[in-house]
Formats: C-alpha cells, sequence, structure tokens
C-alpha cells in the first residue's frame, strides 16, 4: 500500500541498492554484457552509498544476504520485455525482507511501454522513459527528508500516493546529447564480476552505450515508441574519452543500433586513428547499413572492430547476403539473429537453416518471434506446439556447417586476435556452447520455458 510519511531515520546518505535480475536464456551463451543502466544510475547519485548486484552471477541466495546485511534504504531494478518477472520478483523480495521503509522502484523499455504490468503493492515507484534525472531526483527528495508519497514535482513517474494508487507525472523529455551525463559508475562493479562479461570471443570485456534510441520501423519493436523516433548521440570525443579510461581490452558497444550516423562514425573512426586506442570492438548494427558501406566497416575493421551483432529478419534476402559477405571478408564475426514465427511450417524451419548456412552467419542465433509488451506471449502455433518446438530446437545443430565456415573464415582473416587476445576466451566460449549443447537441442526444454512464462513463475531458463 505504499509507505506512510517519509523514511524512519533516514540519513543524508542513503544505502542504495541497484539489481540486475537473473534473466538467463540461448542468448547468454553468446554474450553477458556489464549492467550499464545501472551504473549509469550509480554515477547519479555518487553522493551516496550505492551497490550494484548483478544476480546473473549469483547463487539464489544473494539477494537476501545483500538485503540483510546491507538493508539498503532504496532498492532499484531495470527490465526489458524478457526479463518482467524477474524484475518484479526483486522487488517483491526487498519489499517482503525490508518491509515499508525500503523505497521500490523499477525503471527500463519494458515498465515505460506497459506500466500496468508492474501496479503491484511491493512497487513504490515506476520511471517512464530516460531514468538518469528521475531517479537522481527521487533520491535527492528522499535523503532531503520529503515524503515517498509526495513526489508529484518529478515528471516522468508513476508512484503511490497517500492512497496507495499509483499516480501519475507528466511526461519527461529526453537530453539531445549524451555528452552532459556522468561517465558510469563502472568501479562499483565488483571485481568478480568484470572476468566474467563477454561476447562470443571478447572477454574480459567492457561495455559503453554511445546512443539511445532508433528512427526505423519495426513491428517487433518498441524503441521507437521510447524514444519518440529519434535517435540521441554522444560524440566521437566523449566516446574516446570513456574508452580511454578502460583499463579492458575488449569493448562492446550496447547501442540499440550503432551503425546508423555515418558522419559520426566516420568522426569515431579518425580519433580513434589519433589518439591511437588499441581495443577490439563489437557493436549492434543494421544489415542494410553494412551492405551500402563496405568502404566505411573497412575503416571501422581497421580500428579494431572484430564482432557484429544483426537482426538479419529486417533486411531484405539479397541485402543480408551481401552484409554477410562484406563481414566475413573484412574478418569480422558475424552474429546473426533469425526469427521463427508461430505459422512456420517445417518447410519454413528447413529453409531458414538451409539459407543461414549459404550466408555462412559465423554465430546464428535463432529465436521464437516474442511481440510486443501488452500482447498475447504465445501465439497459436501452425504445428502442435511440441513439434514446433522439436523442428524450433533443431537450428543449433542444423546451422553448425555456417558456424564452422564462418568462423574459419574469420580466424584465417585475424589470426592475431584468436591467437593473441582471445585464444582463453575462444576455448572458454566453445566450451560453453558444447555444454548447451543437450539443452538447446531440446524441445522438452523449450516446452518447459514456456509453461514457467504461461503460469507467471520467475524462473531462471534452463539455457
Amino acid at each position: 500500500m505504499g509507505r506512510q510519511g517519509c523514511l524512519k531515520g533516514v540519513p543524508n546518505k542513503l544505502r542504495i541498492l541497484l539489481v540486475q535480475p537473473a534473466v538467463l536464456g540461448p542468448e547468454n551463451v553468446l554474450w553477458l554484457s556489464e549492467p550499464v543502466a545501472l551504473t549509469s544510475l550509480a554515477a547519479m547519485v555518487s553522493e551516496h552509498d550505492v551497490r550494484i548486484l548483478d544476480l546473473r552471477l549469483e547463487p539464489d541466495t544473494e539477494l537476501n544476504r545483500t538485503l540483510a546485511e546491507f538493508r539498503p534504504d532504496i532498492v532499484g531494478t531495470w527490465s526489458m520485455t524478457t526479463g518482467c518477472r524477474q524484475a518484479k520478483a526483486v522487488l517483491k523480495v526487498a519489499k517482503s525482507a525490508l518491509g515499508k521503509d525500503c523505497f521500490t522502484i523499477v525503471g527500463g523499455d519494458h515498465p515505460t511501454v506497459a506500466p500496468e504490468d508492474f501496479d503491484d503493492e511491493m512497487i513504490d515507484a515506476i520511471v517512464m522513459g530516460e531514468g538518469e534525472i528521475i531517479f537522481q531526483e527521487i533520491v535527492s527528495h528522499l535523503a532531503a527528508g520529503g515524503s515517498a508519497q509526495e513526489l508529484h514535482h518529478i515528471n516522468g513517474l508513476l508512484f503511490r500516493d497517500d492512497s496507495g494508487d499509483f499516480t501519475v507525472t507528466p511526461k519527461r523529455g529526453q537530453r539531445n546529447s549524451l555528452d552532459d551525463f556522468p561517465i558510469p559508475a563502472r568501479h562499483l562493479i565488483p571485481e568478480r564480476y568484470r572476468k566474467e562479461y563477454f561476447f562470443t570471443f571478447l572477454g574480459g570485456m567492457a561495455s559503453m552505450e554511445t546512443s539511445r534510441g532508433c528512427s526505423f520501423d519495426g513491428t517487433l519493436c518498441a524503441i521507437q515508441e521510447l524514444s519518440e523516433r529519434r535517435t540521441h548521440y554522444m560524440s566521437a570525443s566523449a566516446i574516446c574519452d570513456r574508452l580511454e579510461q578502460m583499463t579492458e581490452k575488449c569493448v562492446f558497444f550496447l547501442d540499440d543500433n550503432f551503425l546508423t550516423n555515418h558522419l559520426r562514425l566516420e568522426e569515431l573512426c579518425d580519433e580513434i586513428a589519433r589518439r591511437g586506442i588499441r581495443k577490439y570492438y563489437g557493436a549492434k548494427g543494421r544489415s542494410d547499413f553494412i551492405a551500402d558501406n563496405p568502404e566505411l566497416m573497412r575503416r571501422l575493421r581497421d580500428c579494431g572492430f572484430i564482432a557484429v551483432l544483426s537482426d538479419y529478419e529486417r533486411g531484405a534476402p539479397n541485402t543480408n547476403v551481401r552484409a554477410a559477405q562484406i563481414l566475413g571478408k573484412l574478418g569480422i564475426i558475424a552474429v546473426g539473429v533469425f526469427t521463427t514465427r508461430a505459422d512456420f511450417e517445417e518447410k519454413d524451419f528447413d529453409l531458414l537453416y538451409q539459407t543461414i548456412n549459404e550466408m555462412k552467419i559465423a554465430l546464428p542465433l535463432v529465436t521464437i518471434q516474442t511481440p510486443l509488451a501488452g500482447t498475447e506471449p504465445h501465439l497459436p502455433t501452425n504445428l502442435s506446439r511440441e513439434r514446433f518446438h522439436q523442428k524450433f530446437a533443431e537450428w543449433h545443430r542444423a546451422t553448425r556447417g555456417s558456424t564452422i565456415r564462418g568462423l574459419l573464415s574469420v580466424v584465417w582473416r585475424r589470426p592475431d586476435f584468436f591467437f593473441f587476445h582471445a585464444l582463453r576466451q575462444s576455448i572458454r566460449f566453445l566450451r560453453s556452447k558444447l555444454h548447451h549443447f543437450t539443452v538447446m537441442e531440446s524441445n522438452e526444454s523449450h516446452l518447459s520455458n514456456e509453461t514457467c512464462e504461461r503460469q507467471g513463475i520467475p524462473c531462471r531458463a534452463a539455457h
């Protein structure tokens, strides 16, 4: 029902616990990035006592142990659609353990698009949209002894008022430049986590966000709604300032679409070369940009780009093939996402796997279409649900030829990376993939996960 009055005995310096939920899926065999959303929030409240807890890397008991030991005044988390239930579970555990004197808050893509999914008495506030400034204003208000039920002056927020019901404040606009935000508080990431973050063959990896938003259309993507169909950028100079502070040799750019602004990428290549920054990079980008800009992709390769993650379902077939060819010739690992739909027949699965093999995608990832927040999560399938998942579970074995040919092509062209910088991570990554073969090729596993989701169980995926 929300807390009555202000936090009892709150000191000016608050204890804040920011939690990365334990959302694990098949994609985590390919990558696991540091929680930049949380380090960005932490940087906004550096005068307080902030801890970061990554439950993807902790035993199930660690959240309860940390709550009992640290006893935070504020517990915050964030959520994508795939982690909605896990994020809610984190805040429920916190509120149950610490009671009304713990302020619980959630933000992220899913709460912004579908805040009704977080209408739970254990949750005190929901951030809608860009969260850094909103979070900073909430913390300042509570640290000054302000009431948790009197947040009307903070835009972009749903919070519980004195009645216990949610009150919504006016929408807040986004900043035009990301340069104005402080550098994420990466020093708060526990040392034991750092070696665990990776993207395929990039191990001990740092992550950073250099743009937000997307101006492209996508029926299964909510980014346009979140960003008002605009993209906000960080300048090439600011990117390099942050790169120079990172001790990690490998960096992944978490932008929804890093390959979008031609001029900024040219400026970034110039700035990296001018400063002599020598690192390896991974990023997400559209296949049509790759296909249309082979020379710029060559420049990015020369600056250290080693892997690009693309959603190949969104591009035209010829464009996708051309993009894959360009990456292969440049020695850039092509990580491709391919989506199966509920209307797939057996021949559609077979054609998809054949296409992947013909494209020689080094690391394909086949997923099941996930509709937007607020829609039916599991659409009726043309095949029986058991047969659908049987065909889906074949993807890893059926595309093994693509992986072998794609990786050999990259290793041949970039032996310096694989044998001098990534040998240990390469062995670790391949062992991880082998370890997950049994689960990834089991239709019973996929059906079990679906059952968990239908029943609203915030379980860790078996993948």
